[in-house]
């Protein structure tokens, strides 16, 4: 047993005692400097090493592509390009068309995947129709590791129990269209919850008119206006007409899309500069009435000098041609608020075959058939199946 004695350094009183028992086993130095007093010091190879891991996850964390790896799906270049795209954007308000098959789920989840690493978000919202929702919920937790919350009717029941607006006791959120628009009270609820991002599958099911914009519409341009980023999905955005397309965009940028009439007509005059896009792309030289039309649509741009540069030779001229594609893009069209890929414009697809299977005609078809065989029998034969095929729909407007 042994006994310390001496003075305290504190108040200085001398003859103090301290008993050995007394003290821990195991001294921790929590502060660097208190482990470099004690020469608690690791070798300068071991330092250089977390050094060096320090600096390359640095790196990493500040790369263009941060977010955008650690998923667990095929790296396919259209869909990174989009994600990249749509990640570097102030403010993500795009319309994902690409057509069926080639991963619109894929390119939304790598986009929320990216936001929410980039903390450029934190609370999703996303809308889907009710049979989509598992296979919503299964891939963003299999391929991005992202745990989103399925709210219904029971689970918005039980969290007014928790909170007085329940879609803020989770930060990720997955509901069904349906159940959105049936009761104005969670609308109200998701309308006053603070959501970075929305997120709208199927919306070519999302009719708008002039006098009459269905209920599913005016949801989520309600949702739309309160959020900061909104990504509908849709592989067939034409798909109920010209207008309803035109709807969708004025979901993204009302401002920009503000008259239907004028989007009529501005896409109609899209062709000429189509083709003369199409020409800068190729590296295909420009004849005087390109040029003209190069100049008339860059009115005011202060274009000049890089449409000099067109025809010539080297790196300058494939500076221009990309700086004019730019100024294009930005002042004409929907590039850069929609993006739309094609199996014809891809490669590396397989090619889709039809493989067909008879199926019997169930009985109900049979009976209203033969209803609508009564009931139309003055009606030719083309009459007949454009109203079968088109139930409900004004056969005088077609």
């Amino acid at each position: 047993m042994l006994t310390y004695t001496g003075t305290r350094l504190d108040n200085g009183e001398t003859g103090c005692a301290l008993r050995e028992v007394l003290l821990d086993s195991k001294l921790t130095f929590s502060k660097p400097q208190d482990r470099l007093f004690a020469g608690q010091i690791d070798r300068m190879d071991r330092f250089a090493l977390r050094y060096r891991a320090r600096k390359f996850y640095s790196e990493q964390f500040r790369a263009s592509w941060n977010g955008l790896r650690g998923i667990r799906a095929s790296l396919i270049p259209h869909q990174l390009h989009i994600a990249a795209e749509v990640g570097q954007r102030h403010a993500q308000r795009f319309l994902l068309a690409d057509e069926v098959g080639l991963g619109k789920t894929i390119e939304a989840g790598m986009i929320i995947h990216q936001q929410l690493l980039t903390w450029r978000a934190e609370r999703v919202l996303i809308v889907v129709p009710e049979s989509l929702l598992h296979q919503w919920l299964v891939e963003m937790l299999r391929r991005f590791n992202l745990h989103f919350s399925i709210f219904d009717d029971e689970r918005y029941s039980q969290s007014l129990l928790d909170s007085d607006n329940p879609f803020e006791t989770e930060q990720l959120v997955l509901c069904s269209l349906d159940f959105v628009r049936r009761n104005k009270e969670r609308l109200t609820h998701l309308t006053e919850a603070e959501w970075d991002m929305l997120v709208v599958d199927e919306a070519h099911h999302l009719a708008w008119s002039d006098t009459a914009p269905r209920r599913e519409y005016q949801v989520v341009e309600q949702l739309a206006q309160h959020i900061h980023g909104v990504l509908p999905l849709t592989a067939t955005p034409e798909q109920l007409g010209m207008q309803s397309h035109f709807a969708r965009l004025r979901l993204l940028d009302p401002d920009r899309f503000h008259d239907y009439q004028a989007f009529v007509d501005e896409q109609q005059r899209y062709r000429p500069m189509a083709d003369t896009v199409a020409l800068l792309l190729n590296d295909e030289p420009l004849d005087a009435a390109a040029m003209a039309v190069l100049a008339e649509m860059l009115g005011g741009q202060n274009a000049d000098a890089l449409l000099a540069r067109v025809n010539e030779q080297g790196a300058a001229a494939l500076d221009a041609r990309r700086r004019l594609t730019a100024m294009l893009m930005d002042s004409h069209g929907t590039s850069r608020v929609m993006f739309r890929n094609t199996r014809q414009g891809l490669k590396g697809f397989p090619t889709r075959r039809l493989h067909s299977c008879a199926l019997p005609l169930p009985a109900q078809y049979l009976t209203a058939f033969k209803v609508a065989g009564i009931m139309g029998g003055n009606q030719g034969l083309d009459e007949r199946a454009r109203h079968m095929l088109l139930p409900g729909t004004n056969l005088s407007a077609i």
